[in-house]
C-alpha cells in the first residue's frame, strides 16, 4: 500500500476550483430536466415502449450502480484517474442524449452519464478532503459544497430557459461543454491524493450491493403510482435481504467492496444517521413542495422553480459558514443548530393553507436553507475525521450512496402518505374547494413526518464531536497525514 500525495499542498484552492466543473455539470443535471420531459415525451416518445419518466430514472439506477464501488476504483486506480474517466464518460453520455432520435437511446445516454456522474461526487469529496490539513477540511468541503447545492437551484429556471428559448437538445449540449472543460482541466491540473491500496475489487460484493439498492431505488419509484401493496413490499424485503448479506460478507472479507466496519466508530454511525435525515428533508423540499403548488396554488414549474431558488441559494451560501464552524469548535453545535432552523420551517410549512402568502413560503424556505447549509458539511466532516485515512475514499462513497437511498427510500414513505390521503402524488385538476383543501391537509401532514424525523436526528447530533473531540480528531489525521507524507 502506498501513499499517492504529490505537489497538490501548494495549490489546494487551484484544484478545488477544477472539481467543481464536474461537481457543478453533475449537480445540474439532477434537476435541471424536471421541467424539459413534456417537450421530449412530445419529440421522442410517439410509439416509444419506454416512458419519459425513465429520462430522470435510468440516470438514479446508473448512479446507485456505480457508487458502491468507487472508494475501491479509487484507492486500486488512482483518484485522478478514475475521476477523469468518469468526467469522461459523463461528458459522452451527455453527446449521446444531445444526438439521441429516440426515446431508448436517450436514456441509453442518461445511463452513460448516470455511470459517470454517480463516480465524480464522492470522488471529488475524497480529494478536496485529502488536500487540505485536517483544520480547514471544513471550509474546504464548505466552498466545494457550493456548486452542489447552487446548481440544483439553478437547474429548473435554466432548463425552463433554455427549453422555451432553443430546444431541450441543448441542455445536454451545454452540459456536454461544462464536463469537457472539467475533463480538460482535470487532465492538466489534478494529481492524485490520498491513499493507493493494490487489492481485488470484491465483485461479488459490487453484486450485491447493485442489486439490492437498485432493488429499493425501483421500489421506492413504484410507490408514487401504487402504493405500499404486498409485491412491493416482498420485493423491497428481498432488497434489505441482499444488503444483510452483503454486510455480513463484508465483515469476513481482508478488503470488502464497502467495509462496514467503519460503523464501528459511533461517530461515524450517528454522522451517517444525520445525513440520512437531512437528506431526506431535502429531497421532500425539492420533490414535493414543487407538486404542491402545482396543485394547489395552481403555479407553472417556472414559477414553482424560480420560488424555490433563494432557499437553495441560502443553503449554498451558508455551506462554507458549517464548515468553517466544524473546523474551529466541532461538529455539535452548528448541526444542533442547523437541524433547528430546518425542523421549525419544516413544521411552519406543515401549517400552510391555500391563501398562505407566498412571500412568507419563500421566507420559511429561506430559513430552512440556512439551517440545512450550516449542518451538511460539519456532519460530513465529522464522519470522514473520525476514521482513519484509509477509509477515506469508501466513506465518501458511502456518504453519497446513503444520500441517494435517502432520496428513493425516504421520498417513497412520504409518497406513500400522500397515496393513501389522496389516490395519487397529484391529483389532476381542476380541484374543487373542498378537493383543494384535502390535498394541501395530505401536503401538510407529509412535511409533518418530516418535522418528527428531524426531531428525532437531534439525538444522533449529540453523538457528533465538540470543540476538544474535534480538535483531537484533527491532531490524529495531522499525525497520520505526517507519517504518510
Amino acid at each position: 500500500m502506498t501513499n499517492a500525495r504529490s505537489d497538490v499542498r501548494g495549490r489546494p484552492w487551484i484544484v478545488t476550483a477544477v472539481l467543481l466543473f464536474g461537481t457543478y455539470a453533475v449537480a445540474m443535471n439532477l434537476t435541471v430536466l424536471g421541467i424539459a420531459l413534456p417537450p421530449i415525451a412530445a419529440d421522442l416518445g410517439a410509439g416509444a415502449r419506454i416512458s419519459s419518466d425513465w429520462v430522470i430514472g435510468a440516470y438514479f439506477v446508473a448512479i446507485v450502480v456505480v457508487q458502491p464501488a468507487v472508494g475501491g476504483l479509487g484507492d486500486r486506480w488512482g483518484r485522478r484517474r478514475v475521476y477523469n474517466l468518469s468526467i469522461a464518460a459523463f461528458a459522452a453520455g451527455s453527446v449521446l442524449c444531445t444526438v439521441a432520435p429516440t426515446m431508448t437511446l436517450l436514456i441509453g445516454g442518461r445511463i452513460v452519464q448516470g455511470l459517470g456522474g454517480g463516480a465524480i461526487m464522492p470522488l471529488a469529496t475524497a480529494m478536496v478532503y485529502e488536500m487540505f490539513p485536517p483544520h480547514r477540511r471544513g471550509l474546504a468541503l464548505g466552498v466545494w459544497g457550493i456548486a452542489m447545492m447552487a446548481a440544483p437551484a439553478l437547474g429548473p429556471p435554466a432548463g425552463g430557459w433554455v427549453v422555451t428559448a432553443a430546444s431541450w437538445r441543448w441542455i445536454f449540449l451545454l452540459l456536454t461543454a461544462v464536463a469537457v472543460v472539467g475533463l480538460l482541466l482535470g487532465l492538466a491540473l489534478l494529481h492524485d491524493t490520498g491513499r493507493r491500496a493494490a487489492r481485488p475489487l470484491d465483485w461479488g460484493g459490487w453484486v450485491l450491493a447493485a442489486a439490492g439498492v437498485i432493488t429499493l431505488v425501483l421500489v421506492s419509484r413504484h410507490v408514487p403510482e401504487h402504493g405500499l401493496t404486498a409485491t412491493g413490499l416482498g420485493t423491497a424485503a428481498a432488497a434489505v435481504a441482499a444488503l444483510a448479506v452483503l454486510v455480513r460478507r463484508s465483515l469476513r472479507r481482508p478488503d470488502p467492496l464497502i467495509d462496514f466496519r467503519m460503523f464501528a466508530f459511533p461517530i461515524f454511525t450517528a454522522a451517517m444517521i444525520v445525513i440520512f435525515i437531512n437528506a431526506l428533508a431535502q429531497y421532500a423540499r425539492l420533490t414535493y413542495l414543487p407538486v404542491e403548488f402545482q396543485v394547489v396554488r395552481d403555479m407553472t414549474a417556472r414559477d414553482v422553480g424560480l420560488l424555490l431558488s433563494p432557499a437553495a441559494i441560502a443553503v449554498a451560501v451558508t455551506m462554507p459558514l458549517g464548515g468553517w464552524l466544524a473546523d474551529r469548535i466541532g461538529s455539535r453545535v452548528p448541526v444542533l443548530a442547523g437541524l433547528v432552523c430546518m425542523a421549525v420551517p419544516t413544521f411552519a410549512l406543515a401549517r400552510l393553507s391555500p391563501d398562505t402568502p407566498v412571500r412568507w413560503i419563500v421566507a420559511v424556505l429561506v430559513v430552512q436553507g440556512l439551517g440545512m447549509g450550516i449542518s451538511m458539511m460539519p456532519t460530513t466532516v465529522a464522519a470522514m475525521n473520525v476514521l482513519p485515512g484509509r477509509f477515506v475514499a469508501q466513506a465518501s462513497s458511502l456518504t453519497a450512496l446513503n444520500r441517494q437511498i435517502s432520496g428513493a427510500v425516504g421520498t417513497a414513505f412520504l409518497a406513500a402518505l400522500l397515496v393513501a390521503a389522496l389516490g395519487s402524488v397529484s391529483p389532476e385538476g381542476p380541484l374543487t374547494a373542498a378537493e383543494t383543501a384535502r390535498a394541501q391537509d395530505a401536503y401538510n401532514h407529509i412535511f409533518l413526518a418530516t418535522t418528527c424525523a428531524l426531531a428525532a436526528a437531534v439525538v444522533p447530533a449529540l453523538f457528533l464531536p465538540g470543540r476538544r473531540r474535534m480538535r483531537c480528531l484533527q491532531r490524529q489525521r495531522a499525525a497520520e497525514q505526517e507519517l504518510g507524507g
